[in-house]
């Protein structure tokens, strides 16, 4: 057995009504008017209006979850903005706790330690923020040059981007609409995955 909720837009014009309808697999009332609020429709005065009714754009939408009936387990299936959210968060934090000021990167600077054959560093303040291995490896070289140019300053722009897609996503129930913002939610994910110890 199976129960639903059908939402009526209760709009009337002269002799004639809107014939728009919602169904939901809602169990309440109030559920069905959140998964109609997602779908722009609106509940004003003891009544429903659906989107185009009420003066909201229309959002398709497929899935509304609206109690996590859903029961998603796994992190893919996390709503987008508490990932972006998160990602932020997780950035931000280390953001602040890393070195601060410029971080560089000088060829010309080679630190010879006893018996190491020298190492790329990268600088921040005449303080070491990473040593990247020897002098002569070549991705040594890459690495520290790549460590430098993704400093601290890199990484605020990045939260902020995290925070602005956030905004938007949140905005829209969790969902993403554009493929912009799914490019952040990509990145957030990426700032997600385990990495070991940070």
């Amino acid at each position: 057995m199976s129960a639903s909720i059908t939402l009526h837009c209760q709009t009337t014009r002269g002799f004639s009504a809107c014939a728009t309808s919602l169904i939901t697999d809602s169990l309440t009332v109030e559920e069905a008017r959140q998964v109609g609020a997602a779908h722009g429709w609106r509940y004003l005065n003891g009544r429903d209006y659906c989107a185009g009714c009420s003066g909201r754009r229309v959002n398709p939408r497929v899935v509304v979850d609206v109690n996590g009936a859903g029961h998603a387990t796994d992190d893919a299936r996390v709503r987008a903005d508490l990932r972006l959210q998160t990602a932020e968060r997780t950035l931000l934090a280390l953001v602040n706790q890393a070195a601060s000021g410029d971080w560089l990167y000088r060829p010309a600077t080679q630190h010879n330690d006893p018996g190491s054959g020298g190492e790329e560093r990268v600088m921040a303040r005449h303080v070491c923020v990473a040593s990247t291995g020897p002098a002569v490896a070549p991705k040594s070289l890459a690495n520290a040059v790549y460590i430098a140019t993704v400093d601290p300053e890199v990484g605020r722009a990045v939260t902020a981007v995290l925070h602005e897609a956030f905004e938007t996503v949140h905005h829209e129930h969790g969902l993403v609409q554009d493929s912009l913002t799914q490019a952040v939610v990509d990145l957030a994910d990426v700032i997600l995955r385990p990495k070991g110890e940070r």
